[in-house]
């Protein structure tokens, strides 16, 4: 059947491909991808105010690329999704070089540094727009800056990538000079939280440095911290290739040794919004957060005491269909066939994450006391009530045993009315708008003084000293007061 060739218009599309929705952040990272996949140890990012007109420039040490591979690379489409990679390759459509660069500028050159000598090419949105529609890429280094240039030539080879007339992707909202200080600000935390595991060593190492300064790794799973909760790595069989997934229970604010570093630890965004999965594709983080729409019927939202359940998941450059990775590698989506396992590991970590977060760190084999006494209790959901008070706490049950039929039925009547009239709703409230219930001085000479009072009260109906001191050192809140016991047992006079 006869056929008609539609070009598109190179200044149309490109303009097009602009608003595919990279941030500067996410734009350089996409451009690391090639210098990791060229095998760089070291990428020196750069940028300049320039009086208003800013510049930026990265330049790699990998292997380079001579003219004609160059060109490919120039190439809007170049590699497409479905051409086989190799393990070590970060790309995905063959459009991230171009598309990243020019979501944040409209001059883009490339120069790279082979044994055959340095190829240099360039593609200029306004050239594009003059030319009538025509794919016509600028070929050579002139007008560059020989700064620039030496740095490159100074290495055995590597590639050298150069943004000007940078414009961020706006026609008009120019930033401020200390916006873009913010936004290199942004730019160094997100790099450091992309490319962890290569600047920690867990992948091939990796050097970057922004502006002169070194990157630094942030672990979203503090794995070298002793609190945390550690699940078994689990290997899902799924579409494109095994998924390996690992729970993390972050440690509670409690165990942090200060404010810094507890909100260090939250990551970029805060603790709320990096809660959930952490996708990574060849050790490259693809998304940070969210829970990926799992949760049932209504999906799970990112809520406070869920905030210390991070997951990590590691996934195979060959399942990118599959995951349904975007162009800029910042979004994924699980396959069907491994959302129910999926979901089941989350629901564990979730569960484990919000015992962490009530009982402030007090979990599991890092529990203080396993047999903490505690006279709230939380029911399944669906039962009758949420919350009830514990009818066989040590307390209530000393109460009951020295009380009337009539007393019986008031204090069932008293614990039923405080079940009834739990402020649910306003302790939700303070948790999700503070951050958190205030935390109470867990040592403070009024809970001693409570337990002193208690302990006299046992000891009348019946306890020795060291019994009633032992008993109450278990019980919660109790039991956060370090040493609760010998100070009870000095101010009651009791001896061992």
């Amino acid at each position: 059947m006869p056929t008609r060739a539609v070009p598109p218009s190179a200044a149309a599309l490109v303009g097009s491909l602009r608003g595919v929705g990279y941030s500067l952040e996410t734009a350089i990272a996409d451009i690391l991808d090639n210098s990791i996949a060229a095998g760089a140890k070291s990428i020196e990012i750069q940028w300049e105010w320039n009086e208003g007109e800013p510049v930026g420039w990265i330049l790699d040490d990998g292997s380079g690329m001579a003219a004609d591979r160059l060109v490919e690379a120039m190439r809007f489409g170049g590699i497409g999704p479905e051409a086989e990679r190799s393990p070590e390759d970060l790309g995905r459509f063959g459009l991230g070089l171009k598309t990243a660069s020019l979501s944040q500028c409209r001059q883009l050159t490339v120069v790279s540094k082979t044994r055959s000598g340095l190829a240099s090419f360039t593609w200029d949105l306004d050239q594009l727009r003059k030319n009538g529609g025509g794919w016509d890429l600028i070929e050579g280094d002139a007008g560059l800056p020989r700064e620039i240039l030496d740095e490159l030539k100074s290495n055995n080879s590597g590639t050298l990538v150069i943004w000007r007339k940078v414009d961020f992707g706006r026609t008009a909202d120019r930033p401020s000079y200390e916006s873009f200080l913010a936004e290199l600000q942004r730019v160094d935390a997100h790099l450091g939280m992309v490319f962890h595991r290569f600047l920690a060593g867990d992948a091939r190492a990796l050097k970057i440095s922004l502006n002169g300064s070194r990157v630094n790794a942030w672990d979203p799973f503090l794995e070298k911290d002793e609190s945390i909760i550690l699940n078994p790595e689990q290997h899902i069989p799924g579409p494109g290739g095994k998924v390996r997934v690992r729970g993390f229970v972050l440690p509670h604010r409690d165990r942090f040794r200060s404010e810094i570093e507890f909100e260090k630890a939250g990551g970029p965004d805060g603790w709320t919004a990096q809660q959930g999965f952490y996708v990574y594709r060849q050790k490259r983080l693809l998304s940070a957060g969210g829970w990926l729409g799992l949760g049932g019927s209504r999906a799970w939202t990112r809520d406070e005491t869920s905030r210390l359940a991070r997951i990590r998941i590691d996934i195979p450059n060959t399942a990118d269909h599959d995951w349904r990775i975007d162009v800029r590698k910042a979004i994924a989506r699980p396959p069907d066939a491994i959302r129910k396992p999926l979901q089941r590991i989350a629901e564990d970590v979730r569960r484990k994450a919000r015992e962490v977060f009530v009982h402030r760190g007090q979990y599991g084999s890092r529990q203080k006391a396993t047999g903490v006494s505690r006279i709230w209790q939380v029911n399944p959901e669906g039962a009758k009530r949420r919350y009830t008070v514990r009818r066989d706490h040590e307390l209530v049950q000393m109460i009951k045993e020295r009380i009337d039929k009539t007393g019986f039925d008031l204090l069932e009547g008293l614990l039923d009315l405080i079940e009834r009239t739990v402020p649910v709703d306003r302790v939700w409230l303070d948790v999700t708008e503070r951050g958190g219930v205030p935390d109470e001085e867990v040592d403070s000479s009024e809970l001693v003084s409570t337990a002193l009072s208690m302990a006299k009260m046992m000891e009348r109906a019946g306890l020795s000293p060291g019994e009633a001191a032992a008993r109450l050192s278990t019980m919660d809140p109790f039991d956060k007061v370090q040493d609760i016991e010998q100070k009870l047992m000095r101010k009651l006079g009791a001896k061992r």
